[in-house]
């Protein structure tokens, strides 16, 4: 089963993974209402499809002010949105997400999958996060990094800190790192996780780190 972007941060937050906080819009209005939520002017509005490269496709636009955010809502909502990853009939944006914007310094990549070869999962992380990482993977290999776990086992912070040191990240980035690497294994593990993705996950100028 997929689900959207809106409902995995909502696990992610439940379980203690760093998130922006962010609504979930059906409508125009619903989106103006998030914004209120939020008691913020600058919001990120999410289209919410199951597919990878929303940005490209025009899916995630910055907007400041209500009535930016009710232009791009208005856009969007209804919009068929077409990727590298839909083909070229795209799929109908239903669902916003309207989340605060961010002070971003950093764009990664972190993900959990089962390595079938090794039947073990394998914890991915690389410093190239806000690109496809098919892309990564294929024509610069060498800067994904991977820690392998055996399924009878737990993550361990020793492997969470080589994670975070493969990045390069520094004092606070680094503990900050740990402890959203081990929140995402507990929910890979407890929701019987195929696959989970997060790209970007994002270093703030603060030195927080949110998915």
């Amino acid at each position: 089963m997929k689900i959207h972007e809106y409902q995995g941060k909502s696990l992610f937050r439940n379980a203690g993974v760093p998130v922006p906080n962010g609504f979930p819009a059906f409508s125009v209005e619903e989106a103006i209402e998030a914004v209120d939520k939020l008691n913020t002017d600058t919001v990120v509005v999410k289209a919410q499809i199951h597919a990878g490269g929303r940005g490209k496709g025009g899916g995630i636009k910055l907007a400041i002010g209500k009535e930016e955010v009710r232009q791009r809502a208005d856009n969007m909502l209804g919009m068929n949105l077409v990727t590298h990853q839909t083909g070229p009939t795209g799929k109908q944006v239903q669902c916003l997400l309207i989340e605060e914007a961010s002070d971003i310094i950093r764009e990664l990549y972190a993900g959990i999958v089962l390595d079938r070869s090794r039947g073990r999962f394998v914890f991915m992380v690389s410093t190239e996060g806000g690109v496809e990482i098919e892309e990564v993977a294929a024509e610069t290999p060498d800067k994904i990094i991977k820690e392998w776990i055996n399924p009878n086992a737990e993550m361990r912070s020793y492997q969470a800190r080589k994670l975070a040191f493969s990045l390069g990240l520094e004092g606070a980035q680094v503990k900050h790192a740990i402890k959203t690497f081990l929140a995402l294994w507990n929910v890979f593990r407890d929701y019987d996780c195929s696959l989970i993705e997060i790209n970007p996950l994002v270093v703030t100028k603060s030195d927080e780190i949110f998915a």
